[in-house]
């Protein structure tokens, strides 16, 4: 551990409502914005690069995860999916 004389002080600028909102996050996690900013630091430096894979990409929802599930289901012969001769009896089960 770092004594207190092995330290440097470093400012950041962050958004009024993100730090409030990590502020809980990490109290709620048992720790504080400081300790997690360390700790993220030092996985940095111990990785020598980023811990988090940036991406454009939004995450997938849910739903969309649940839908890979059961596509993966049912190929896997896990479940079975109902099967219609018509439109009508398509639409019929959708009404349900």
């Amino acid at each position: 551990m770092n004594s207190i004389s092995n330290t440097t002080n470093m400012t950041i600028r962050i958004d009024k409502d993100l730090k409030k909102s990590v502020d809980s996050l990490f109290k709620n996690l048992g720790t504080n914005t400081n300790s997690a900013i360390n700790m993220f630091l030092r996985q940095c430096d111990r990785e020598q690069g980023l811990v988090f894979k940036p991406t454009m990409a939004p995450a997938p929802s849910k739903e969309l995860l649940a839908s890979l599930q059961e596509i993966e289901d049912y190929k896997n012969g896990k479940v079975q999916l109902p099967t219609f001769d018509t439109t009508k009896e398509l639409f019929e089960y959708l009404d349900n």
